[in-house]
């Protein structure tokens, strides 16, 4: 265990380049490669928790999935609020490319390209004086990545293996294919059909007779006698399966005075817990830095990886495994079965997969992943080169070239006999995008000491950035038997290219000055021209200023010797964002296409106008914070902030005689004002070592200006925006209940004098703010155990407040207005008998009251304790003979991740998943595959 001053004396990356963390006056926080270890492919998913004031939510369990990154709540209504991420120095993607991903409402991640194993550290950068140096990138904050390299001594080989097994952590609990069926047929004789007519109807509905009998329920709704259960499929455990992972790294590192280097491969392969999904990386890496002579140094710092993400549609799509699963009927057989529930074999005495079911006609959600093809393929190449001339002792020149080259081909392949596929006799989509990137910086440093006790520290610089995007599509369909190559095709698709460009350049400057490491003040200065935006707004100018207080080195503290470390920390300063705004945004755009026709040629349309004053979104930060360590046994932080954010993007309605609905305008204001604490202790440290950390992080956003508008719905996610409200606040009807004497839904209803009645009509129901989807509180609570060579580690993450509206229990809960598409259990509690409490609705066929649709009736508290991780590893001893003079050090683990989660609301049916409502509350498509459950074994060999 670090002392304080050994903690103080260490340095951290932040902006080009590194500070002492004792003079340092911003906001940041340090993760360790150990802290980075997870079962996902990508670091981003690790950080979970971790990190006081930054959200992480996973877009979805499929391997390889995004996640939802947000450092200090969401400064932007329209461009992205992803950080900017920051590799070895060089500032890269996080770009969405893959077409078949977005089309399959599915979700990829290029950051998954970069290997956990070669990470050493992420240093994530929260306020403006820590950040701002990005200038027009830094808004959303930002996560620089630093990288492995050798360490002093005699080279060193590193080999780890992982082994993991993932599973499904919650299901819905659904109907029996008795319930359902006998639910149906109730709901029949209540239109007035006799024994054998419902008995037909609700067979005819569910597609199939799940009993032995033609018959099998009596005029009462009971089971007649000889009449016998024969198919009863659970579908989400025929679904989801177990799924192994395996994942090999081998490194080779050293360092002398001149050089050091760090070289190393590995192999990632990941499965999904739904059919035909996984995710495969092979990556490799080289690291070179070496001392030519005194005046001169040079590097290479090189990373490649190929990955492979076979993909399952989401959403609810019919091709979408968790959209069947969770809608099938139980009276639905996998395979085609007998009248006994048997399997009907084939000729070659196979099973044959059944394709007839009552919601996805001619799917199953077994055999079409299998059938059907959706591959992407990444390639990226990741490379920095560097050369630093030192002109005379505390002045240098440093010139880095950095080109980041992402191509990525997809494969989509729709079979001809089942699926999606039949109305093309099979089709095939080819994707292929290419994005090179470049960056060149050069800059001037200077550093020095004046007296022992005046350092100063003097940064310029300039930088270039260019990126050419280039995509490719083509498509056929009448396939030649299986072939998938679109030489096979009898017909095509309109093919369609495209190619956009975009350039950055920046100037930019920063001064440190430490009075006897005491008193510290910084100062950055950067202007960035961007191609994006119009003529007369290219260019931005973004700033900080920042303070820090070393108290306890003042006299009046130095005596106190329980007080190890206290300083107060200040900073203001701006920054802008331009991510996700299209490259073209500022000009008039026309576009070619088959729907304009002019005669027999294709003909252009208007479809952007001129916006020359389109500009930056700015943000201003104000941040206070104080820093402490006492009795070197308890330490932490508190940091407050307020985030400004003007000029932000928004859709500023136009006359309809202008020919478009919007233009992008700077038109709206926002804030978020919040504090964040972090707590730590060495609670034990005898034998038995025990230490805690604690992160809590209270965020409140607010809308201040929307032009002029108020009360804007937000329908995509339920949403309304308010001036002076949340941007993440539901809009909805309030539930109210049953009426006990009919069973019918009802809603409040807010009349013209203010007075609140029920209604059953869910038109005349009157649309309410329900709370936001944001948590109060949120954080990580970390305790970690050491006993001789073991060590354990638990994480718990916390969410405190907040909505969850659950769209897929909504879904279940249809009262008949989906006749056969599977219920929940709870939809046995309905309604059947005037004067009955409940409060699910009457089941009817063909229920046309509305009861599912969107209201308060689904909305939870999703205040909840996720059990995150728990690790437990043992460090072999080093005296163990022979094997001890081959292996200089082992250790051997297991883990366990995304165990469990309790939440507050007991009425909450849904996954321990937060995708579904996290930053976006609603997602219009909710039907996102889960994080699974997943357990691990490792080992770690140095040679």
């Amino acid at each position: 265990m670090k002392s304080d001053a050994e903690v103080l004396d260490e340095v951290m990356v932040v902006a080009y380049g590194t500070v002492k963390k004792s003079a340092f006056t911003g906001s940041a926080t340090v993760v360790d490669q150990d802290k980075i270890k997870s079962p996902a492919v990508s670091f981003d998913k690790s950080l979970a928790g971790q990190v006081s004031g930054v959200q992480v939510m996973s877009n979805s369990g499929q391997p390889g999935s995004g996640t939802s990154f947000r450092i200090r709540g969401s400064g932007s209504l329209k461009a992205s609020n992803e950080p900017l991420y920051v590799i070895d120095g060089v500032a890269t993607t996080s770009t969405e490319y893959s077409s078949i991903a977005e089309e399959n409402e599915s979700s990829s991640n290029i950051l998954s390209s970069i290997n956990p194993n070669d990470i050493e550290s992420i240093t994530v950068l929260k306020d403006a004086a820590a950040a701002a140096l990005y200038g027009s990138r830094a808004a959303n904050g930002v996560v620089v990545i630093t990288t492995k390299s050798g360490k002093e001594g005699k080279a060193r080989v590193n080999f780890n293996a992982q082994f993991s097994w993932s599973k499904l952590g919650k299901a819905y609990d659904m109907m029996s294919s008795a319930d359902m069926y006998k639910m149906i047929y109730q709901g029949y004789r209540a239109k007035g059909e006799t024994m054998e007519e419902a008995n037909a109807s609700a067979q005819g509905a569910l597609t199939h007779n799940p009993y032995n009998v033609e018959n099998p329920l009596d005029e009462n709704g009971n089971v007649v006698d000889g009449a016998k259960l024969v198919v009863d499929t659970d579908w989400q455990k025929e679904v989801f399966r177990t799924a192994p992972s395996q994942d090999y790294n081998m490194n080779v590192s050293g360092k002398n005075d001149k050089t050091n280097y760090f070289f190393s491969i590995g192999y990632t392969k990941q499965g999904g817990i739904t059919p035909a999904s996984d995710f495969k990386r092979y990556s490799a890496k080289a690291n070179i830095n070496t001392k030519v002579n005194r005046w001169f140094n040079a590097g290479l710092n090189v990373t490649f990886s190929h990955s492979i993400q076979n993909t399952t549609v989401e959403s609810s799509a019919g091709a979408s495994p968790l959209y069947n699963a969770l809608s099938f009927p139980n009276a639905v057989p996998v395979y085609i079965v007998d009248n006994e529930g048997n399997p009907v074999l084939d000729e070659n005495g196979n099973k044959q997969y059944n394709f007839t079911n009552p919601v996805s006609r001619d799917f199953n959600p077994l055999a079409i992943p299998l059938m059907d093809v959706n591959r992407s393929k990444f390639y990226r190449l990741l490379a920095s080169g560097y050369a630093e001339i030192t002109f005379f002792k505390g002045l240098s020149f440093k010139t880095v070239f950095s080109p980041d080259y992402v191509s990525t081909d997809e494969h989509r392949y729709w079979n001809k006999e089942h699926g999606n596929g039949p109305t093309y006799n099979g089709r095939l989509d080819k994707y292929h995008h290419v994005d090179l990137m470049y960056t060149s910086t050069n800059t001037f440093n200077y550093t020095n000491v004046f007296k022992d006790v005046h350092s100063l520290n003097v940064m310029a610089g300039m930088e270039y950035w260019q990126s050419t995007y280039e995509t490719l599509y083509a498509g056929g369909r009448g396939l030649l038997g299986d072939m998938q190559e679109l030489a096979g095709a009898s017909g095509s698709f309109s093919p369609s290219s495209d190619t956009t460009k975009e350039t950055l350049i920046s100037y930019f400057g920063r001064a440190e000055y430490a009075y006897k490491d005491k008193y510290n003040f910084s100062a950055s200065l950067r202007a960035d021209g961007s191609s994006i935006f119009g003529a007369d707004t290219k260019w931005g100018t973004f700033w900080s200023l920042g303070a820090s207080w070393r108290i306890n080195q003042e006299d009046f503290l130095k005596d106190i010797e329980w007080i190890d470390n206290l300083k107060l920390r200040l900073s203001y300063g701006t920054s802008g964002n331009k991510s996700g705004l299209a490259r073209y945004a500022s000009l008039g755009l026309w576009t070619t296409s088959a729907d304009y026709l002019y005669g027999s040629n294709i003909g252009v349309g208007h479809e952007q106008l001129v916006n020359a004053l389109l500009g930056w979104e700015k943000q201003g930060m104000f941040n206070v914070g104080v820093d402490f360590s006492f009795w070197n046994r308890f330490y932490g932080s508190v940091d407050f902030f307020n985030k400004t954010s003007d000029g932000l993007l928004y859709d500023v309605p136009l006359a309809l005689q202008n020919g478009l609905s919007s233009i992008t305008m700077n038109a709206a204001k926002t804030s978020n004002t919040g504090f964040e604490i972090v707590l730590g202790a060495n609670i034990l440290r005898g034998p038995l070592v025990w230490n805690m950390d604690l992160n809590a992080s209270f965020i409140k956003d607010k809308i201040k200006d929307l032009n002029g508008e108020n009360d804007v719905r937000m329908t995509d996610y339920q949403k309304i925006w308010s001036v002076g409200g949340s941007q993440y606040e539901f809009y909805m009807p309030t539930w109210a209940g049953v009426d006990p004497d009919n069973g019918n839904p009802l809603w409040y209803k807010v009349n013209d004098d203010g007075t609140r009645t029920t209604t059953s009509v869910y038109s005349e129901a009157t649309y309410e703010r329900q709370g936001r989807s944001t948590p109060l509180a949120y954080g990580g609570f970390i305790n970690t155990f050491s006993y001789k060579n073991f060590d354990l580690t638990i994480q718990l993450n916390y969410s405190l407040g907040g909505k969850i509206y659950d769209n897929i229990y909504a879904g279940m809960m249809h009262d008949g207005a989906t006749t056969a598409q599977n219920m929940h259990v709870d939809a046995l509690e309905a309604w059947t008998t005037p004067g009955q409490q409940t409060n699910v609705p009457k089941y009817a066929i063909n229920n046309a009251t509305n009861s599912a649709s969107l209201s308060s009736r689904f909305l939870y508290d999703a205040t909840n304790v996720k059990l995150k991780t728990i690790t437990l590893s043992y460090t072999l001893p080093k005296n163990l003979g022979v094997f001890s003079k081959v292996i200089s050090g082992a250790k051997l683990w297991v883990s366990a991740d995304n165990l469990c989660t309790w939440f507050a609301d007991k009425g909450y049916k849904g996954y321990d998943d937060i995708d579904i409502y996290g930053v976006q509350g609603y997602k219009t498509y909710p039907y996102s595959f889960p994080t699974p459950r997943t357990f691990s074994i490792g080992a770690n060999l140095t040679f």
